[in-house]
């Protein structure tokens, strides 16, 4: 049975407590009734999988685990939305959930485009949007706990026509990512 708290509730699973941690701290500041776990076994036994709206599982569950978790939680709710995380990046994460849980939506425009041979992510709009432009990256990979920045490219209101956000040297694109807010849509992707 769903919960009847406004609040969307979040499910985040991984290894990384650290990640964990600062995942459910963003989500919860964001609005969302957010827990995580780093235990992979007996998921329905931590947490009533018919409270929950959404599903983040990590890179770092074995393939096999993810799918026995998968089959877990939607026996006892086949309405869940199950991400695939990018990566071990707090507000990279917190983005995928908030752009999967608001689904498709159609913007006066196209979805946003890496360039890998410019290093820029093009937007075109066909009437004024606020948009907002993010670059996550993995600055260290210490198992389980990767270390990461973010750098917001642009954050505010843009004018119709194609807009270019450059992505700086700063960003490694060894294991970069992008989010772009336009209006109520949200893409996340990977910078390659």
């Amino acid at each position: 049975m769903k919960s009847t708290d406004t609040k969307q509730n979040v499910l985040v699973i991984g290894r990384s407590q650290a990640v964990l941690d600062a995942t459910v701290e963003l989500l919860s500041a964001g609005g969302y009734a957010a827990q995580a776990t780093k235990d992979f076994e007996a998921i329905a036994a931590q947490v009533d999988p018919r409270t929950l709206d959404l599903v983040v599982l990590g890179g770092q569950i074995p393939p096999a685990k993810k799918v026995e978790i998968r089959e877990e939680i939607a026996a006892a709710n086949d309405a869940v939305i199950f991400v695939q995380g990018l990566s071990g990046i707090p507000g990279l994460i917190a983005d995928q959930v908030a752009g999967a849980l608001v689904g498709d939506q159609l913007i006066p425009g196209q979805a946003p485009l890496f360039d890998a041979a410019r290093r820029t992510i093009a937007l075109s709009l066909y009437a004024p949007l606020d948009v907002k432009v993010t670059a996550y990256w993995i600055t260290a990979l210490v198992p389980p706990d990767p270390k990461s920045d973010s750098l917001v490219l642009h954050d505010g209101p843009l004018p119709s026509g194609d807009h270019d956000f450059e992505v700086p040297d700063i960003v490694s694109l060894e294991a970069a990512f992008a989010t772009v807010r336009a209006g109520a849509a949200v893409w996340s992707f990977r910078l390659d």
